[in-house]
Protein backbone atom coordinates (compact mmCIF):
# COMPACT_ATOMS: atom_id res chain seq x y z
CA UNK A 1 0.00 0.00 0.00
CA UNK A 2 2.92 2.44 0.89
CA UNK A 3 5.37 1.19 -0.98
CA UNK A 4 9.01 1.77 0.17
CA UNK A 5 8.29 4.83 2.33
CA UNK A 6 5.73 2.72 3.71
CA UNK A 7 7.72 -0.24 4.36
CA UNK A 8 10.11 1.77 6.92
CA UNK A 9 7.21 3.36 8.13
CA UNK A 10 5.56 0.20 8.73
CA UNK A 11 8.53 -1.33 11.02
CA UNK A 12 8.03 2.27 13.30
CA UNK A 13 4.49 1.14 13.73
CA UNK A 14 5.36 -2.16 14.14
CA UNK A 15 7.81 -1.74 17.24
CA UNK A 16 4.64 0.54 18.63
CA UNK A 17 2.59 -1.99 17.81
CA UNK A 18 4.77 -4.42 19.59
CA UNK A 19 5.49 -2.27 22.76
CA UNK A 20 2.16 -1.78 22.82
CA UNK A 21 1.31 -5.54 22.94
CA UNK A 22 3.83 -5.72 25.41
CA UNK A 23 1.91 -3.46 28.01
CA UNK A 24 -1.05 -5.59 27.22
CA UNK A 25 0.83 -9.12 28.51
CA UNK A 26 1.72 -7.36 31.46
CA UNK A 27 -1.67 -6.27 32.04
CA UNK A 28 -2.83 -9.31 31.76
CA UNK A 29 0.05 -11.11 34.11
CA UNK A 30 -1.39 -8.46 36.50
CA UNK A 31 -4.85 -9.44 35.93
CA UNK A 32 -4.24 -12.97 36.67
CA UNK A 33 -2.55 -12.21 39.64
CA UNK A 34 -5.35 -10.08 41.34
CA UNK A 35 -7.77 -12.09 40.21
CA UNK A 36 -5.97 -14.96 41.63
CA UNK A 37 -6.42 -13.10 45.41
CA UNK A 38 -3.33 -10.96 45.46
CA UNK A 39 -3.96 -8.02 47.67
CA UNK A 40 -4.39 -4.72 45.87
CA UNK A 41 -1.51 -3.62 48.56
CA UNK A 42 1.03 -5.86 46.84
CA UNK A 43 0.48 -5.46 43.27
CA UNK A 44 2.39 -2.16 42.81
CA UNK A 45 5.35 -3.55 41.37
CA UNK A 46 3.26 -5.04 38.81
CA UNK A 47 1.54 -2.00 38.42
CA UNK A 48 5.18 0.23 37.44
CA UNK A 49 5.67 -2.74 34.87
CA UNK A 50 2.30 -1.70 32.60
CA UNK A 51 3.49 2.09 33.44
CA UNK A 52 6.90 1.54 32.27
CA UNK A 53 6.15 -0.38 28.63
CA UNK A 54 2.70 2.10 28.27
CA UNK A 55 5.88 5.02 28.69
CA UNK A 56 7.75 2.70 26.37
CA UNK A 57 4.83 2.52 23.76
CA UNK A 58 4.60 6.13 23.99
CA UNK A 59 8.43 6.66 22.87
CA UNK A 60 7.95 4.82 19.94
CA UNK A 61 4.47 6.82 19.49
CA UNK A 62 6.98 9.99 19.00
CA UNK A 63 9.55 8.29 16.99
CA UNK A 64 7.05 7.65 14.21
CA UNK A 65 5.48 11.25 14.33
CA UNK A 66 9.57 12.32 14.13
CA UNK A 67 10.08 10.11 11.08
CA UNK A 68 6.81 11.71 8.93
CA UNK A 69 8.19 14.90 9.66
CA UNK A 70 11.02 13.66 7.40
CA UNK A 71 8.96 11.03 4.94
CA UNK A 72 7.54 11.41 2.00
CA UNK A 73 4.13 10.83 2.12
CA UNK A 74 0.98 12.54 1.37
CA UNK A 75 -0.15 14.12 4.17
CA UNK A 76 -3.95 12.19 3.97
CA UNK A 77 -1.85 8.66 4.55
CA UNK A 78 -0.13 10.26 7.39
CA UNK A 79 -3.62 11.40 9.07
CA UNK A 80 -4.84 7.73 8.36
CA UNK A 81 -1.61 6.24 10.19
CA UNK A 82 -1.80 8.31 13.02
CA UNK A 83 -4.66 8.30 13.27
CA UNK A 84 -4.65 4.14 13.77
CA UNK A 85 -1.61 4.52 15.79
CA UNK A 86 -2.87 6.74 18.42
CA UNK A 87 -6.00 4.32 18.71
CA UNK A 88 -3.45 1.60 19.13
CA UNK A 89 -1.73 3.49 21.73
CA UNK A 90 -4.66 4.38 23.65
CA UNK A 91 -4.96 0.50 24.15
CA UNK A 92 -1.65 0.44 26.29
CA UNK A 93 -3.25 3.95 28.49
CA UNK A 94 -6.34 1.71 28.91
CA UNK A 95 -4.22 -1.12 30.35
CA UNK A 96 -2.00 1.66 32.77
CA UNK A 97 -5.41 2.96 33.43
CA UNK A 98 -7.64 0.18 34.45
CA UNK A 99 -4.40 -1.36 36.81
CA UNK A 100 -3.42 2.24 38.25
CA UNK A 101 -7.38 2.48 39.52
CA UNK A 102 -7.86 -1.17 40.88
CA UNK A 103 -4.53 -0.88 42.91
CA UNK A 104 -5.12 2.55 44.51
CA UNK A 105 -8.53 2.29 45.02
CA UNK A 106 -7.88 -0.59 46.36
CA UNK A 107 -10.67 -2.56 44.09
CA UNK A 108 -11.88 -5.90 45.62
CA UNK A 109 -13.44 -8.22 43.07
CA UNK A 110 -15.78 -11.35 44.35
CA UNK A 111 -14.49 -14.74 43.38
CA UNK A 112 -17.78 -15.57 41.16
CA UNK A 113 -16.79 -12.80 38.55
CA UNK A 114 -13.15 -12.83 38.47
CA UNK A 115 -13.07 -16.25 35.44
CA UNK A 116 -15.23 -13.74 33.40
CA UNK A 117 -12.78 -10.81 33.56
CA UNK A 118 -9.97 -12.48 33.17
CA UNK A 119 -12.07 -14.41 29.79
CA UNK A 120 -12.69 -11.10 28.36
CA UNK A 121 -8.55 -10.45 28.93
CA UNK A 122 -7.36 -13.29 27.07
CA UNK A 123 -10.14 -13.28 23.98
CA UNK A 124 -9.24 -9.30 23.83
CA UNK A 125 -5.52 -10.73 23.51
CA UNK A 126 -6.37 -12.76 20.79
CA UNK A 127 -7.95 -9.60 19.11
CA UNK A 128 -5.26 -7.85 19.44
CA UNK A 129 -2.99 -10.07 17.69
CA UNK A 130 -5.68 -10.36 14.74
CA UNK A 131 -4.92 -6.44 14.37
CA UNK A 132 -1.58 -6.35 14.19
CA UNK A 133 -2.07 -9.00 11.66
CA UNK A 134 -4.27 -6.93 9.81
CA UNK A 135 -2.15 -3.52 9.52
CA UNK A 136 0.79 -5.73 8.30
CA UNK A 137 -1.66 -6.93 5.89
CA UNK A 138 -3.02 -2.89 5.05
CA UNK A 139 0.75 -1.52 4.43
CA UNK A 140 1.96 -5.11 2.38
CA UNK A 141 -1.51 -5.57 0.24
CA UNK A 142 -4.36 -3.92 0.81
CA UNK A 143 -5.70 -5.60 -1.80
CA UNK A 144 -5.85 -8.69 0.00
CA UNK A 145 -8.24 -6.66 2.62
CA UNK A 146 -10.25 -5.82 -0.37
CA UNK A 147 -10.48 -8.96 -1.63
CA UNK A 148 -11.00 -10.98 1.56
CA UNK A 149 -11.99 -9.08 4.59
CA UNK A 150 -12.43 -11.93 6.90
CA UNK A 151 -9.74 -10.80 9.53
CA UNK A 152 -11.28 -7.93 9.96
CA UNK A 153 -14.53 -10.03 10.44
CA UNK A 154 -12.84 -11.82 13.26
CA UNK A 155 -11.71 -8.93 15.41
CA UNK A 156 -15.49 -7.77 14.96
CA UNK A 157 -16.19 -11.54 15.82
CA UNK A 158 -14.19 -11.09 19.43
CA UNK A 159 -15.56 -7.86 20.03
CA UNK A 160 -18.99 -9.66 20.19
CA UNK A 161 -17.91 -12.08 22.07
CA UNK A 162 -16.54 -9.65 24.93
CA UNK A 163 -19.78 -8.09 24.61
CA UNK A 164 -22.04 -11.07 25.19
CA UNK A 165 -19.63 -11.97 28.21
CA UNK A 166 -19.48 -8.40 29.65
CA UNK A 167 -23.86 -8.45 29.28
CA UNK A 168 -23.92 -11.66 31.37
CA UNK A 169 -22.06 -10.42 33.81
CA UNK A 170 -23.48 -7.07 34.47
CA UNK A 171 -26.94 -8.90 34.51
CA UNK A 172 -24.89 -11.34 37.41
CA UNK A 173 -23.47 -8.48 39.32
CA UNK A 174 -26.96 -6.33 40.02
CA UNK A 175 -28.66 -9.79 40.70
CA UNK A 176 -25.92 -10.80 43.45
CA UNK A 177 -27.40 -9.96 46.58
CA UNK A 178 -24.28 -10.03 48.62
CA UNK A 179 -23.30 -6.66 47.21
CA UNK A 180 -24.55 -3.58 48.10
CA UNK A 181 -25.11 -1.22 44.98
CA UNK A 182 -22.33 1.21 45.19
CA UNK A 183 -20.05 -2.19 45.10
CA UNK A 184 -22.59 -3.16 42.51
CA UNK A 185 -21.72 -0.19 40.55
CA UNK A 186 -18.18 -0.01 41.16
CA UNK A 187 -17.93 -3.14 39.77
CA UNK A 188 -19.93 -2.42 36.83
CA UNK A 189 -17.41 -0.04 36.29
CA UNK A 190 -14.02 -2.00 35.95
CA UNK A 191 -16.20 -4.24 33.80
CA UNK A 192 -16.51 -1.12 31.47
CA UNK A 193 -13.08 -0.16 31.43
CA UNK A 194 -12.09 -3.72 30.52
CA UNK A 195 -14.59 -4.22 27.49
CA UNK A 196 -13.79 -0.52 26.37
CA UNK A 197 -10.45 -2.12 25.23
CA UNK A 198 -12.55 -4.50 22.65
CA UNK A 199 -14.38 -1.93 21.87
CA UNK A 200 -11.25 0.17 20.83
CA UNK A 201 -9.69 -2.50 18.62
CA UNK A 202 -13.17 -2.83 17.00
CA UNK A 203 -13.49 1.12 15.88
CA UNK A 204 -9.65 0.34 14.55
CA UNK A 205 -11.06 -2.32 12.27
CA UNK A 206 -13.94 -0.53 11.27
CA UNK A 207 -10.95 2.60 10.09
CA UNK A 208 -9.28 0.31 8.71
CA UNK A 209 -12.12 -1.01 6.46
CA UNK A 210 -12.88 2.73 5.36
CA UNK A 211 -9.21 2.97 4.29
CA UNK A 212 -9.97 0.29 1.89
CA UNK A 213 -13.16 1.65 0.58
CA UNK A 214 -11.23 4.96 -0.42
CA UNK A 215 -8.15 3.40 -1.59
CA UNK A 216 -10.20 1.78 -3.70
CA UNK A 217 -11.78 4.37 -4.83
Amino acid sequence: MFKKTGQTIWKLVDQHLNHVFECYCAFEEFMEEFMGGKPAGEMHEAYSKIDNLEGAADNARRNLINAFLEGKLLPSTRKEILDIVSRMDKVANKCQDIACKLVYENVSVPASYRENLLEITRITKEQYLLMKRALKVLFDDYDQLMKDGSILDDIMQKEYEVDKLEDATTIAIYKDDNLDLARKNHLKYFLGQLCDISDRLEDIADQIQIIVVLRKV
